[in-house]
C-alpha cells in the first residue's frame, strides 16, 4: 500500500497540470477557448496574474468618479482579448493583447 501510494504521489507531482501556472480567474470546462489557452500556458496564465493584480491596484487608486470607464475599459480589452480565437496565431494575439494592457496599466 506504501509502494501505491508513493507511486500515486510521483505521478502526480510529474505530471504537466502541477507545473502550469494559475490565471486570475477559475478554469472551468465552460471557459472560452482563449481562457482555456490562458489556463494550458503557463507564459499567459503568469501575464494574466499580472494583469489583473495591476488592475486592482490602479482601480484601488482611481478616483472614486473615474472608476466606471477604467471598469468600462477592462470589460472592452477582455471582449478584445477574447476575440483572439479569430486570429491566425491565438498565443500571439493573446499575448501581444496583455503587454499591451499591462503597459497601458503601468502608465495609469
Amino acid at each position: 500500500m506504501r509502494k501505491l501510494v508513493l507511486v500515486l504521489v510521483s505521478t502526480l507531482a510529474l505530471s504537466p497540470a502541477a507545473f502550469a501556472a494559475q490565471p486570475s480567474f477559475k478554469c472551468t470546462p465552460q471557459a472560452k477557448e482563449v481562457e482555456k489557452l490562458i489556463c494550458n500556458d503557463a507564459e499567459l496564465a503568469e501575464m494574466d496574474v499580472t494583469m489583473a493584480s495591476l488592475y486592482k491596484r490602479v482601480l484601488k487608486n482611481t478616483p472614486k468618479a473615474d472608476q466606471q470607464e477604467l471598469k468600462a475599459e477592462q470589460r472592452g480589452w477582455l471582449e478584445g482579448r477574447n476575440a483572439c480565437w479569430k486570429a491566425a496565431n491565438h498565443k500571439a494575439c493573446v499575448k501581444a493583447d496583455y503587454e499591451a494592457r499591462i503597459q497601458e496599466l503601468k502608465d495609469k
